[in-house]
């Protein structure tokens, strides 16, 4: 299984043309990447490319995490 990924994705119109944010899958194998890169190719459109560093435990500790009611990591 591959860490690295690349996908489009929407974004405001008025985001900026390049960017960092974090990434968080929400199904199994709930995959994180705390430093995914954006570069916008359009007005709602935009890539998204980084690596997964962390694999969250469970479903549970994916929503935490994603509404950040805590800081549960089910490690690497």
């Amino acid at each position: 299984m591959t860490n690295f990924f690349c996908r489009i994705v929407g974004v405001n119109r008025g985001q900026r043309l390049f960017f960092t944010t974090w990434t968080q899958e929400m199904s199994a194998p709930y995959r994180r990447s705390d430093k995914t890169y954006v570069v916008r190719v359009g007005f709602l459109k935009a890539i998204a490319f980084g690596r997964y560093n962390r694999v969250l435990a469970d479903e549970d500790a994916a929503m935490l995490t994603v509404f950040r009611m805590g800081g549960v990591d089910g490690g690497a």
